[in-house]
């Protein structure tokens, strides 16, 4: 079975796509599958499907969605969803759910960075940022559990494809990133590190004037949306421009 959550929830198996219910029973499994291999209690699961205003019968409801889902993705036997007296569990075995994939992928390029082998680095990253289709759990609206998971999992999207600019950018690349971390800042203009990155990047590829107008439209920008001046990241960036020395901060790559 391929499950895919990077995008609107798609469940593959060997024949096809699978139809996986109405909204409340696709909740069902999306929840599963953000614990995958993990017990979810059963009022866990009902306060997450219903966005805690559970029907009068949300325990019989649920019963019957996991009844489904069983005969959906062939796990009549109870191996691949299973029941304890307080939960349900959805073990993958050896099915595969691009969050874990894209986790792997990220990790396996953190530990490339770390070792200095730039440019493995930046496939391991690529790899995992081409399985985003678009925003996880997307078609769950504003439904808690989804929100939540989507903040987390934009945040560390966010911070993947910023770890792929540096190691670009220690591999040389700084003319060709340049409009790649345009692009990115064009969804997220708030983040200071696409910002700094910009500016190394024009720095490097000798249009220091260009690093400089980059600087002050993040500097117009924090004040407007957030009320901040830069940090001190960019502003040390913004010195060395000016100074003529070498614009080399590089952006840390955080835990996932």
């Amino acid at each position: 079975m391929n499950y895919n959550v990077l995008g609107p929830m798609v469940v593959r198996d060997g024949i096809g796509v699978k139809a996986l219910g109405g909204l409340k029973q696709r909740a069902v499994l999306a929840v599963l599958l953000v614990e995958a291999g993990n017990v979810v209690e059963f009022d866990r699961l009902i306060d997450l499907v219903w966005d805690r205003r559970p029907p009068a019968k949300a325990l019989t409801s649920l019963r019957a969605y996991v009844a489904n889902l069983r005969r959906v993705l062939g796990a009549d036997d109870g191996a691949r969803l299973v029941t304890t007296s307080w939960g349900y569990r959805l073990d993958l075995g050896g099915d595969r759910l691009d969050l874990r994939e894209f986790e792997m992928l990220a990790a396996r390029g953190r530990d490339a960075f770390g070792r200095g082998r730039f440019a493995e680095a930046d496939g391991q990253f690529g790899r995992a940022l081409a399985l985003w289709r678009g925003p996880a759990f997307v078609e769950f609206g504003d439904l808690g559990f989804a929100v939540d998971e989507r903040v987390h999992l934009d945040e560390v999207r966010a911070v993947v494809l910023e770890s792929a600019f540096e190691a670009r950018l220690h591999l040389g690349r700084h003319e060709t990133v340049i409009a790649d971390i345009e692009r990115a800042l064009r969804v997220s203009p708030l983040r200071e590190h696409l910002w700094g990155q910009l500016m190394i990047a024009l720095d490097r590829s000798h249009r220091t004037a260009e690093a400089v107008v980059a600087f002050r439209r993040a500097e117009a920008i924090l004040r407007a949306e957030l009320g901040v001046a830069p940090s001190r990241y960019l502003l040390d960036i913004e010195a060395s421009l000016y100074t003529g020395g070498s614009v080399n901060r590089a952006v840390s790559l955080v835990a996932m």
